[in-house]
């Protein structure tokens, strides 16, 4: 590889592939999806089978690329040591991206009964898309577990050490989701995944990857960024142990037809992301503001992140709402859980921290304080518009225009954080301009 090739950043092709997937099949597609409904054209197969591409994208290309990128970039200064295989990322980007793509294109285009592309045809082209995403994910597992292993010994790298049982939990359970996606792809007959198979692929996605990986970097970052208290371990450690626990009674009652076990399990979800809110204590008093520094009351990004958490605290309200079937309570729509998740609590963790911590990597400064703001506004908007009408007795016609409005602030919250972050600029990481925000 050539002395640019080596110095040029890992982490900005994901991050724009991350844009561009939200920007289309991620938020575009679900805003896209409610009109449709809203406009009385919903009928058919076509219809669950873009929802299922819409959720998929959203949590291994939105959420998904994000968290790699910023993963290559920031686990080897963690670990004290190069990453390996500096241009192995370049090959993990094109298989998922690919995946992605593949699987944009065939499940739509199997549901509406499109005529076959040629040789092999739209279900192939849908397998080999799924295939293509867990050797992805395979890829980066090996070269994650290379550099963890080149590294200087563990004893003195106190905080990876404190974090490493998410990431391997994390990482884990990138892979795992990405397993039964494969086996879910390969029997989707007529364009639509099994819903059980489905419904697994998203849970192990939130819960076994996306929430222990947030948690873990929050752990690292937090008490630097928004002068949280230091992470109390034990807690946190009982989290994860409550965390994978909850999520294995969970399936296993989901997967069995076994309400009191799901609902066990899904008490034991409930209890492990009250354990992860308390142990950062993202809502505690935060440290003594140094003298110049903004107050936290006024640092919108500090607001991304306490507002973020306040929907992983719904999300796990909701998820005591839905334990309460074991004394006969009515459930409530898993939709409104899987939402309080991705679009409350992960898209605005993205939103915050990567406009904090983008700038750092980039050495250049963000564009506007204002724009901060208005991801701030139009997350949190779109979350309780994307959540609230699942929780109410609405008409159809009201709850289906929220939903699409919903994903309509998100798609302008994403183009205000690319606005923000100058996304077309480059290359990035060789600025020479100071670190902004």
């Amino acid at each position: 590889m050539s002395e640019a090739g080596r110095d040029r950043p890992v982490w900005p092709p994901f991050v724009l592939a991350a844009f561009a997937v939200a920007l289309t099949a991620g938020f575009g597609a679900g805003a896209a999806l409610f009109a449709a409904s809203g406009l009385g054209t919903a009928a058919g197969r076509w219809w669950p089978a873009v929802a299922q591409v819409h959720g998929h994208c959203q949590l291994f290309g939105w959420a998904g690329l994000a968290v790699l990128g910023v993963g290559f970039h920031f686990l080897p200064r963690l670990r004290g040591a190069p990453l390996a295989h500096p241009g192995a990322p370049r090959a993990v980007l094109w298989l998922i991206v690919g995946g992605l793509v593949a699987r944009m294109a065939a499940q739509p285009a199997l549901a509406a009964g499109a005529p076959e592309p040629g040789v092999g045809g739209w279900q192939v082209l849908l397998v080999a898309g799924g295939l293509a995403e867990l050797a992805g994910a395979s890829v980066a597992l090996a070269l994650l577990w290379r550099t963890l292993r080149n590294g200087p010994p563990l004893g003195p790298r106190a905080g990876l050490r404190g974090v490493l049982p998410f990431l391997v939990a994390a990482f884990g359970g990138l892979w795992l989701a990405l397993a039964v996606n494969v086996a879910g792809v390969w029997g989707a007959g007529g364009g639509v995944v099994d819903g059980r198979l489905d419904r697994l692929t998203v849970e192990l996605a939130f819960y076994l990857f996306l929430v222990p990986v947030a948690v873990a970097m929050s752990a690292r970052t937090f008490p630097l960024y928004f002068r949280t208290p230091p992470p109390a371990v034990a807690p946190l450690r009982a989290g994860l142990a409550c965390l994978v626990a909850g999520l294995a009674a969970r399936v296993t009652g989901e997967l069995a037809g076994a309400a009191p076990v799901a609902a066990l399990g899904r008490l034991g979800l409930a209890a492990a992301l009250g354990c992860f809110v308390a142990a950062l204590g993202v809502f505690a008093p935060a440290r003594p503001v140094p003298r110049g520094a903004l107050p936290l009351r006024r640092d919108p990004l500090r607001l991304h992140a306490l507002s973020a958490y306040g929907w992983l605290v719904a999300a796990a309200l909701l998820l005591l709402d839905n334990a309460a079937t074991l004394i006969g309570a009515p459930a409530v729509s898993p939709d409104a859980e899987r939402h309080a998740l991705g679009a409350g609590f992960v898209t605005l963790l993205i939103l915050g921290v990567a406009a904090r911590m983008l700038p750092g990597f980039a050495r250049r400064p963000l564009r506007a304080v204002a724009l901060v703001w208005a991801t701030l506004a139009l997350g949190n908007l779109a979350a309780l518009l994307r959540v609230v009408p699942l929780l109410l007795t609405l008409p159809a016609g009201a709850r289906d225009a929220a939903l699409a409005a919903a994903g309509v602030l998100d798609l302008l919250a994403i183009l205000a954080l690319a606005v923000n972050l100058a996304v077309w600029r480059g290359p990035w990481g060789v600025g020479r301009e100071s670190v902004g925000a």
